[in-house]
Formats: structure tokens, C-alpha cells, sequence
């Protein structure tokens, strides 16, 4: 029976086949110490042999088996595993769907810090999938992942004051802010959306922005 020191060292040797960058044989044979780590309880293990197969790398793609390997390195704290396993039942990826149990998920990883999943909540209380419609939260939620430097983050704050989503009405002006930001980030889709809005700011909002 493999202990949990064999396990990271099995995990260790998975690793660093994986990051030979060779595929092939080497990614088969990573495959198989990766799952041996998993099943000796490893979590990083367990949810890096998850993703091997959702997407089928050195293995034959099971969704079943990665989602039961997410659970397992989600049931050990892993956020990581937390937000794949949460996508896999949005998605009805391995089992049934239950967006009421991802959105679960996506909240506990997003303390965490896990900005997928900060990503994700937001969208499910924006949309009220899941759960009940919290505009407030989800944007708290994306402004956190934006500080954390994800720029889908920031391009939905964008989309949200652009639609006045919890609002009276639409902030022109916070938009701009938010997709400028996103913009700089990297993120390709607000660059468009900065166009769509120079045709409709007003002379007032165009004072703002520029001061």
C-alpha cells in the first residue's frame, strides 16, 4: 500500500514527465504515476490525473473518472479541483448537471482565491442560475478577481455597468473604466466594446472619462 511520501514522490516523477514536453510515451507513462500518486491519496495528484482525463492526455478521455478524481482532490481542500469539479456538473460533464451544487462549489474555491471560480460565481448570480440573482455580490466578487488579475473578470464589470444590471440604469462611464482596464489586461473582446460606447457617450460622460 503506497504511503503519502510515496505518493509525493510518484507525484514529483509524474511532474516532471509531464513537463518534458515530449507527449507521447512520456506522457503515458506520466499518466500512469500520476493516477498511482492519486490513488495513494495525493490531491494535486488527484486533480492533475483528473485533467488528464477530461481531456484525454496519455490516457483515454473518461468523464466519469475525472470527475470522480476532481472529487477526490476537492473533498482535501484543493480549490483548484474544487472549480473543475464544480464545472464538470455545470457542464453535465460525468454525471448529471447540478448548477445548484457548482455554484456551491465555484463559492467555496472562490474564498479561496481561485479566480476561475470567482469567474464562474459571478456569472451564475448575475444570471441567478443556481441560486437567487445577486448583482451586488457578483460584482464584488469579479472586482476581487480583477485585483487578482484576471481581465474576464474585469470585462464583465464592464458588461455589467454597460447594462445597468442592479441598477436604475447603465453606467457609461464605469464601463469605459472597466473595459479600459480589461483592455490593458489583454482581454481581445473590449477593445469593441470601447468602440460600441464611443458612439453613444455624451459630452458630460466624455468630461468624466478623460478627467
Amino acid at each position: 500500500m503506497w504511503g503519502m511520501a510515496d505518493g509525493d514522490v510518484l507525484f514529483e516523477q509524474a511532474l516532471a514527465l509531464l513537463l518534458d514536453g515530449e507527449g507521447g510515451e512520456s506522457l503515458m507513462k506520466s499518466a500512469a504515476l500520476m493516477r498511482r500518486a492519486a490513488d495513494s491519496g495525493h490531491a494535486a495528484a488527484a486533480n492533475n490525473f483528473g485533467a488528464m482525463l477530461h481531456h484525454g492526455r496519455g490516457v483515454h478521455q473518461d468523464f466519469a473518472a475525472a470527475r470522480a478524481y476532481y472529487a477526490q482532490a476537492a473533498e482535501a481542500g484543493l480549490a483548484p479541483a474544487m472549480f473543475n469539479l464544480g464545472f464538470m456538473k455545470l457542464r453535465a460533464l460525468g454525471g448529471e448537471r447540478n448548477e445548484v451544487e457548482a455554484r456551491a462549489l465555484f463559492e467555496k474555491a472562490a474564498h479561496l482565491g481561485e479566480v476561475n471560480a470567482i469567474t464562474f460565481l459571478g456569472v451564475m448570480m448575475m444570471t441567478g442560475e443556481g441560486g437567487p440573482k445577486q448583482f451586488a455580490e457578483a460584482q464584488a466578487w469579479w472586482d476581487k478577481g480583477a485585483e487578482l488579475g484576471d481581465n474576464r473578470c474585469a470585462f464583465n464589470l464592464g458588461m455589467a455597468h454597460a447594462g445597468g444590471h442592479g441598477k436604475e440604469q447603465p453606467d457609461f462611464v464605469e464601463a469605459w473604466r472597466w473595459f479600459s482596464r480589461a483592455h490593458d489586461m489583454g482581454n481581445h473582446s473590449a477593445g469593441p466594446e470601447l468602440e460600441r460606447l464611443a458612439s453613444v457617450l455624451t459630452e458630460d460622460e466624455r468630461r468624466q472619462i478623460e478627467g
